[in-house]
Formats: C-alpha cells, structure tokens, sequence
C-alpha cells in the first residue's frame, strides 16, 4: 500500500518540484522549479509535539478535566511532552488536601 502526499511550493503554490538533497535531521529538501524556493516537505508527517499552539491545546485539555494519558493519544504527542508543559505552566495544578489543618487528641 502506497501512501501519496502532494506537496506544493510555499510560495508560488506551484506543483513542479524537484528533490533537492536531505537535511542532517533526515527532512527531504525541496525546490521549486518555477520560483526556485528551496523548502523542506514532509512537515505534515514531522512530531506534533513540536507545533507553537499544542501546549495551548495541552494546558486548555488539562482544565477541562482530561487525563494525560487522553491528552497525549489525542493531540498525537508523548506523554513526556504533556507532563512537561503540565509543569511548566504558570497555573499549578495543586493536589486534594491529604492532610489535616488541625488535629485534635482527646485523653482518656
């Protein structure tokens, strides 16, 4: 099974590209025949955890009330990710009181 992607240059939006060497990460270089642009291609298979709003989805799913673990299926990114920007927000998430503020002893 073969999957296609289409790719088009960013600029001029044009559809005859041709292969331009590989980046040291691994990302296929493209330029564009008409304006020659040089881009790299593949962004919509690249990490998702990379992308500026997914820790504003992360933070906005956490205040709703979802699990990390739903959080990192959904958004398509590691649980490592998600807990990070956990922690990294400004709004701490704090724990139940587990403790008592006064405890009292009666004797006997």
């Amino acid at each position: 099974m073969k999957t296609q992607i289409q790719i088009n240059c960013p600029d001029c939006h044009s559809l005859s590209l041709k292969k331009n060497g590989i980046k040291s990460y691994g990302k296929q270089n493209y330029q564009c025949k008409d304006c020659k642009r040089q881009f790299i291609g593949d962004h919509a298979l690249s990490y998702q955890g990379c992308h500026s709003q997914i820790e504003d989805i992360i933070r906005l799913m956490t205040a709703r009330g979802c699990g990390v673990r739903d959080i990192a299926i959904i958004t398509s990114v590691s649980i490592g990710k998600v807990l990070s920007t956990i922690s990294s927000s400004v709004y701490k998430i704090l724990p139940n009181k587990r403790y008592y503020e006064r405890l009292e002893v009666d004797e006997f």
